[in-house]
């Protein structure tokens, strides 16, 4: 193999930036629209189970603690989750949300289940969005 053909690339190659980093000692921002976690807000969530239904990974469970009390456990499988996002499309009081997140390795995978428990919240629907007609 000859390296004469290759040379003008290597020299080129020598002077610029690299096209990596140094990951986890550098980070890069995450994206505006990143899909990371899903995440509730359990002070809008009236037990509604739309996000459970429209899972298509079935990472959402949500089941009454007491139900004279009106209290509900939200577990969030982030094992299953495929971060698709439709729970918090189909969340129709903006109960749900994505955060940052993408760093989620751990050992046992008990420790991705993230739980919530929470009192129904009144509701309260997402404000609509005008779309002009075209």
């Amino acid at each position: 193999m000859k390296i004469l053909p290759f040379l003008p690339e290597l020299i080129r190659h020598i002077f610029k930036k690299p096209a990596t980093v140094k990951y986890p000692f550098e980070k890069l921002a995450v994206p505006k629209r990143f899909r990371g976690t899903p995440i509730l807000i359990p002070a809008r969530c009236t037990a509604c189970k739309i996000c459970q239904l429209d899972c298509p990974a079935e990472a959402i469970e949500i089941v009454p603690v007491a139900e004279a009390e009106k209290k509900f456990k939200m577990t969030i499988h982030n094992d299953r989750c495929v971060h698709c996002e439709q729970c918090v499309e189909s969340c129709p009081f903006n109960a749900m949300t994505m955060n940052q997140e993408f760093e989620l390795a751990v050992f046992d995978r008990r420790k991705l289940k993230m739980e919530y428990v929470y009192t129904k919240a009144a509701p309260v629907p997402k404000p609509k969005t005008e779309t002009t007609p075209s």
